[in-house]
């Protein structure tokens, strides 16, 4: 249910748009060209500490209207590079644009990954080359994990962590939740951060990572569920570029802030074309309960 309180505020902000509708009311139509940008090559995936298919997704950008799945991307070469070795990914045939490794690969703690791409996005016939690099942050311990009723609201239940942080300096974590192994918060504003001013403290005591809204059909638990809980050690760059991501999705505020911007990559382009994505590396910690 949304409530409409008519305050100050609001009379101000209404009589300013009415101001500025007379001001322009009189004056020439002003036709907005709305025609799509040329489309923009979006990679994104990443690489961890489980041993799996790690994917990379490679997508032609969309219309701003369109409501349709991004195209995917055929035909690439990927691989991801570790010291002398690197891993070769593999086009699904079943879903275009999907490159996978091996199911043996994983990541290592401290280690630099680098992503290659090779591709003819533009169609001339000539291959262009993508590179990202990333290292892989420590592993958080995981003690315990706790559902509790929030103090917020009657209907939210809070999950909350015990544990540690590895000794380094910066720290960056993101949590996810998986109920029967279903993820909970698998949409972009469901990504839950916690940055280094957050996180100055090693020991983790009792830290709230989530908020289930028990009114919510996609997020209401039921006694018997089993519940996992997993940490992710990312670094300062990928946190910033899902933050921002967040911001923009959310929409600009205040009325006359600034205009959506597209998001930081640490793709680069070897031949000087615009790709837009992100590759990162991180390390993942879990811990289960069955809920009561």
């Amino acid at each position: 249910m949304e409530f409409h309180v008519l305050n100050r505020k609001t009379v101000t902000v209404a009589f300013v748009c009415f101001l500025f509708a007379g001001f322009f009311s009189c004056e020439e139509r002003i036709k907005i060209d709305t025609a799509a940008s040329a489309p923009r090559l979006v990679i994104y995936g990443y690489i961890t500490t489980d041993t799996l298919r790690h994917a990379i997704r490679i997508t032609r950008s969309s219309d701003y209207f369109s409501t349709g799945k991004p195209e995917g991307i055929s035909g690439a070469i990927v691989g991801i590079r570790h010291k002398d070795e690197t891993y070769p990914l593999t086009e699904s045939a079943s879903e275009p644009g999907l490159y996978q490794t091996d199911d043996n690969v994983a990541g290592q703690v401290g280690e630099t990954y680098t992503l290659h791409i090779s591709l003819d996005f533009d169609g001339d016939g000539q291959l262009e080359e993508y590179e990202a690099e990333s290292v892989l942050p420590p592993v958080s311990r995981l003690d315990s994990m706790a559902v509790q009723p929030s103090l917020l609201s009657d209907h939210l239940l809070e999950i909350s962590i015990w544990g540690r942080l590895p000794d380094q300096e910066e720290n960056y974590i993101s949590v996810h939740l998986y109920c029967n192994d279903r993820l909970v918060n698998d949409s972009l504003q469901g990504f839950s951060l916690a940055d280094d001013l957050f996180l100055k403290k090693k020991e983790i005591e009792g830290l709230s990572v989530l908020y289930l809204n028990q009114e919510r059909e996609s997020s209401k638990l039921t006694p018997g569920d089993l519940l996992t809980c997993q940490i992710e050690g990312i670094t300062r760059e990928y946190a910033d570029f899902i933050s921002n991501a967040q911001s923009e999705h959310r929409g600009s505020l205040p009325l006359f802030s600034s205009p959506p911007a597209n998001i930081e990559t640490n793709v680069h382009s070897l031949s000087g074309g615009g790709v837009s994505g992100f590759f990162t590396a991180f390390s993942i910690s879990r811990i289960s309960m069955i809920y009561r």
